[in-house]
């Protein structure tokens, strides 16, 4: 793990000790302080995560074929990966605060987290046909990762998360989109021919 070392003031050191709004001692406080600056970060406009999405759009592209590429052989990746490999993915997506632990050997995405994607689905999967649901939350998860590593995350990492973080948690929103959609469209059907039908018996 790499390790930074700094010279602080004497005063700068005493606002670092008497920090409330973090816990911990010495390098402890300064790893959660990190943390709290990365929860606290304000949070951006739908628009600009859209315009984010234009700029990045190779990047979430080729991201999102690597995605793809490991679904061809099995249903669910992650049923493929040894326990090492899924602990040190956890590790790493909670030092970034995507994933916050709820217990022994239990995590959930952290509430930010899950009502930026919420948000992110909605809008990928309405401002084009070309893409399904699924497809959207994997993008959505992609371009979250972006932002909440702030460049520190490696593409495989990125990848990995993608996949861990929807097959483990967020697909459910996307099966959701996907059948509130299937029932919106049944009804206008149904009621269109209700219309029709009413319409000929009132000649």
């Amino acid at each position: 793990m790499p390790r930074v070392c700094a010279e602080l003031t004497e005063i700068e050191y005493k606002i670092l000790k008497n920090l409330e709004i973090v816990e911990g001692e010495n390098g402890d406080k300064l790893k959660n302080l990190l943390r709290y600056y990365i929860s606290t970060t304000p949070e951006m406009e739908s628009s600009q995560y859209a315009l984010k999405r234009i700029e990045n759009k190779k990047e979430i592209d080729e991201l999102l074929g690597e995605v793809e590429a490991s679904y061809e052989n099995t249903d669910n990746p992650v049923d493929l990966w040894n326990e090492d490999k899924i602990n040190k993915l956890t590790a790493e997506l909670t030092e970034i605060n995507v994933l916050i632990k709820a217990g022994e050997n239990q995590f959930l995405p952290a509430n930010k987290f899950r009502s930026l994607f919420k948000m992110l689905l909605h809008d990928i999967a309405t401002e084009s046909t070309d893409i399904d649901e699924y497809e959207a939350a994997v993008v959505a998860a992609i371009q979250l990762l972006l932002e909440f590593g702030s460049g520190s995350l490696g593409k495989e990492t990125i990848r990995d998360g993608a996949i861990f973080i929807n097959e483990v948690w967020m697909f459910s929103y996307a099966s959701a989109m996907k059948k509130a959609r299937e029932f919106k469209k049944t009804k206008r059907i149904f009621f269109s021919e209700t219309e029709i039908a009413e319409s000929f018996t009132s000649i």
